[in-house]
């Protein structure tokens, strides 16, 4: 006995020693799990918030590519820029992406101006309180919100918070194409809450994921515990006598022990508590009852019947009932039993126990009841997926086997056509070019039993198309075969909507819906590099006369035209010929693998007569330029498109109002660099360096009554550090085209300014000088201003100072031209139209003109010399303008028979070689006063 005793204590020892063991494995074992969840989840957040990170900055350098830099550099950050196109353009751009259904909260463009970062602009409506005018300066401006103009590199900052709020800001800089400076930083905010919202909600995923797979392991220990104290209970239950086993074991009914309305587990029952029958019918473990009592499991209709009788039980009413009721199972199924329940007699300190007594009696209507309840259960579940779930056979047609409720609003199918292939097959509805790449991805996913992740389009059942994202599994027997498939499909078409969206506006241009510039760059890159096109061109389509119409019937108005016009184009592209939209009023055919030239000026004459049609109504030309690259991959893109911009200007500057065609040869492109040289001469000059180089001189205008000089007519000369004299038609154009004339014609309007007070301190206190104004710089909000700001400073009676216009710039905007001109004219300033009769000449209007003089052209005056004098218009022309009150003077006099022709028939004043030429300041001087004194009168 003592023996015995001393083994029992020994195996007692050692059952304590591993169950320490086993707890401090499972201790463990879960602090291991949790780590490694943690870890998961830690990971997941960076990915996505690397992805969010990522599409914020894709999206915000998409946008910036839809901005156009030559419109950014025309902004000021003042309030004038509230009537510019320019700035209208880029607002209702911003205004629209605001719009959208995206998670932009504001977008904006700043720029740098003495130091500070001021906003050009933002997507807020005037009205709106967060809206920032033109110059508001950006006093929470910090470290990051310079980097991009300093690094030019894309910036997404940290959660920041501001006078609007708290938000990440995406800023992008914008370059200036030529020069590669940043110009300005187009920026969009993401409000920091919605940011983190869009990360936990992707999170969620990630949480399911590590809850069910938290639940699988604890669930998994639970078993491995439930079954290791099982085997504990077995060994013991073998030392219990065979009989008194065979009686519970092999009942035929199913018996429990109860206390109350819970499970009972006493050590004294030992293994008898629950036997084998009651687990069966009710489809559960003895462990599984540890923490469940019989009221969690009882259906929930019979619920209230059996708490009834079991009231009456504990109170002694009855000393047992019987009832016939519903137990769920585990699976949400339910199982009829006749119960009885009876008091436990018979062993001590138990009495407040009693025995449960289950019988099956209905397994058939079990099984009906089990089909219905699970059908609820799966439909409570899916219906709110925005999809659809499935379980199916892993077969060529994947043959379903069950479908939910939203395959109807997925596909347009009923569920029950596509259950075992009965009206269709769901492979039938995927999209024939996604039915075998879908078919070797499960291949793949099968072979490694790993999860399935797909998107792919479906066509529906309307005919329509919707991409989906499949996720799922297979289900395997216990030999590793593949029993089912099991997944959801779900709608992602509103996702794809998005991403194509913004991949369609990084390549397209808006307007037009042609490919822009930088889808052309990655077309002829790729060519470069593979090297599939036999040889190559460039067709320029300029158009840039255009802006003429915008001046005079508004910015709207010629965006259709150019829209008309891609149209037209576009009528002309085939697999060889593409079309994109490189710049404004511009278009570019890519040619791959054409013949020969004659091919090439067969197609440009072909887009020659498309835009005819449409351009001839409007009196506007355009200019056709062909340039022949071949495929070499050490081609300059950006250079070539530059090049036959170039080319397609000069075209039109030499065709007109025809639309001319011209291939790009070593002439033109000697003419582009000495227009690049010259560029880069008045840059400097505008800049404020070698400004001698930009010098006045002044030819004599003679009044022909006082026989003395009345002026002078101021003309700007260029002297090249390489080039020498260039011509005012060259470098003028120049200007204009490059917007330099701005900042060049301030500087010439203060030489001349200059030369008048030298006038003064003369005594020649009457005598005017004509400037003439080009109609960019007439046409800027700040021409005004700025012109009496600078007479002011320098003392300047306005009645000195004669502005001439060219008579063109009516044709194109008559009134706004007309108003700006009332205003000079109320301040004193003179106006005079210079050229007058070789352009606009409508004598209908010319009443209307608010100007004090009309300058006769040369060419009516080289005509006194061809034709008899009598019969010249050139005496109407004068009477026409005494008659509406204008004086009149004629230039581009050379002859003594001219002077007299224009005397005889009272012309106010001449001008021309024949009075002198353009002289330098001081011989303007030294002849005024050699007239003035040579005058019979004596008089200056």
């Amino acid at each position: 006995m003592a023996f015995l005793s001393l083994e029992k204590g020994s195996i007692v020892s050692a059952d304590r020693s591993k169950l320490e063991l086993k707890r401090s494995s499972i201790v463990i074992f879960t602090a291991v799990t949790l780590v490694l969840c943690g870890l998961y989840l830690h990971l997941s957040w960076n990915r996505y918030e690397d992805i969010v990170s990522s599409e914020a900055v894709m999206l915000a350098e998409s946008l910036e590519s839809l901005l156009h830099p030559e419109h950014i550099v025309e902004l000021s950050g003042t309030d004038q820029d509230l009537d510019k196109p320019e700035y209208i353009t880029i607002k209702h751009t911003l205004m629209r992406l605001l719009e959208n259904e995206n998670p932009v909260r504001f977008a904006y463009l700043m720029a740098e101006r003495d130091g500070k970062i001021i906003f050009l602009l933002d997507s807020e409506p005037p009205d709106s309180p967060d809206y920032s005018p033109p110059g508001q300066i950006y006093e929470e401006a910090d470290d990051l919100s310079w980097e991009p103009f300093k690094s030019g590199k894309t910036v997404l900052t940290a959660a920041s918070t501001d006078r609007w709020g708290t938000w990440i800001s995406v800023l992008v800089p914008v370059k200036d194409q030529a020069s590669e400076n940043v110009i300005a930083v187009f920026g969009i905010d993401y409000s920091a809450q919605d940011w983190n919202l869009r990360l936990w909600r992707r999170m969620v995923p990630d949480f399911i994921i590590v809850l069910f797979f938290l639940l699988i392991v604890f669930a998994l220990l639970r078993v491995l515990n439930q079954r290791s104290f099982l085997k504990k209970l077995s060994e013991k239950l073998a030392l219990e006598e065979a009989l008194y086993h065979s009686i519970f074991d092999q009942a035929p009914i199913g018996i429990a022990v109860l206390r109350d309305k819970s499970f009972v587990f006493h050590p004294e029952l030992e293994n008898m508590n629950i036997n084998p029958k009651f687990e069966q019918i009710l489809a559960r473990k003895s462990s599984d009852f540890e923490n469940i009592k019989w009221t969690d499991i009882t259906y929930p209709d019979d619920l209230q019947a059996d708490l009834d009788q079991f009231v009456k039980f504990q109170r002694g009413e009855i000393k047992g009932y019987s009832i016939e009721k519903r137990f769920l199972k585990p699976d949400g199924s339910s199982v009829w039993t006749n119960m009885r329940i009876s008091p436990l007699s018979g062993i001590p300190h138990m009495n407040d126990m009693h025995l449960c007594l289950i019988e099956d009696i209905s397994a058939h209507k079990q099984v009906e009841l089990t089909l219905k309840e699970s059908e609820r259960s799966k439909s409570v579940l899916l219906s709110h997926l925005p999809g659809m779930a499935y379980r199916c056979k892993n077969d060529r047609e994947w043959t379903m086997q069950y479908v939910s409720d939203g395959c109807l609003n997925l596909t347009g199918y009923q569920a029950k056509s596509l259950l075992s292939n009965k009206d269709i097959s769901y492979n039938e509805i995927i999209t024939p070019k996604y039915r075998e790449p879908l078919r070797k991805e499960w291949e793949v996913v099968l072979a490694q039993k790993r999860l399935f992740r797909y998107e792919y389009e479906i066509e529906t059942a309307d005919g329509n198309h919707k991409w989906v994202l499949e996720m799922g599994q297979g289900i395997f027997n216990e030999h590793g075969e593949v029993d089912a498939l099991e997944g959801i499909v779900l709608d992602i078409s509103d996702k794809k909507k998005v991403e194509d969206q913004l991949k369609y506006f990084s390549e397209h241009d808006v307007w037009t819906g042609l490919y822009n510039r930088r889808r052309l760059y990655d077309v002829f890159r790729a060519d470069q590099e593979s090297g599939n096109a036999r040889n190559a061109a460039l067709v320029g389509v300029s158009l840039s006369s255009i802006h003429l119409l915008s001046l005079r019937y508004g910015f709207q108005y010629t965006q259709e035209l150019i829209k008309s016009a891609a149209a037209a184009l576009h009528q002309q592209c085939s697999d060889n010929y593409q079309l994109f939209y490189t710049y404004e009023n511009r278009f570019t055919f890519y040619v791959r693998s054409y013949n020969d030239k004659k091919e090439l000026l067969t197609f440009c004459e072909t887009i020659a007569t498309s835009l005819e049609f449409i351009l001839s109504a409007e009196r506007i030309g355009a200019s056709i330029s062909v340039m022949e690259i071949g495929v070499s991959k050490n081609l300059d893109i950006e250079q070539l498109l530059k090049n036959i911009l170039v080319a397609s200007d000069k075209g039109l500057d030499t065709t007109g109002s025809d639309i001319g065609i011209s291939f790009f040869n070593d002439e033109i492109h000697k003419q582009i660099l000495r227009e690049e040289k010259i560029s880069r001469e008045l840059i400097q000059i505008a800049a404020g360096n070698n400004v001698e180089r930009l010098f006045m001189q002044y030819q004599p205008i003679l009044d022909l009554k006082s026989k003395r000089i009345a002026g002078f007519e101021a003309l700007v000369r260029l002297n090249s550090k390489t080039m020498g004299l260039i011509a005012p038609a060259e470098f003028i154009t120049i200007a204009e085209k490059t917007k330099l004339i701005i900042p060049l014609g301030n500087l010439i309007i203060l030489q001349v300014l200059n030369f008048l007070n030298r006038l003064k301190e003369e005594g020649y206190n009457s005598t005017s000088i004509a400037i003439n104004i080009s109609v960019i710089q007439l046409l800027r909000d700040d021409f005004i201003k700025n012109l009496l700001q600078m007479t002011n400073e320098k003392h300047i009676n306005t009645n000195s100072v004669i502005l001439e216009i060219t008579e063109s710039v009516f044709a194109s905007s008559f009134i706004e031209v007309n108003k700006i001109l009332a205003k000079l004219k109320e301040l004193g300033f003179l106006i005079a139209i210079d050229d007058f009769g070789t352009e606009y000449s409508s004598l209908s209007r010319e009443r209307e003109l608010n100007i004090n003089c009309i300058k006769i052209d040369k060419y009516f005056v080289d005509k006194l010399l061809e034709v008899d004098p009598e019969r010249s218009i050139t005496s109407d022309i004068i009477s026409m303008g005494h008659k509406l009150g204008h004086f009149v003077i004629a230039e581009g006099v050379e002859t003594e028979m001219q002077l007299q022709y224009l005397k005889d028939h009272g012309c106010d004043k001449v001008q021309g070689y024949l009075i002198g030429k353009p002289l330098d300041e001081d011989a303007a001087l030294a002849l005024i006063r050699q007239i003035a004194y040579t005058n019979t009168d004596g008089l200056r």
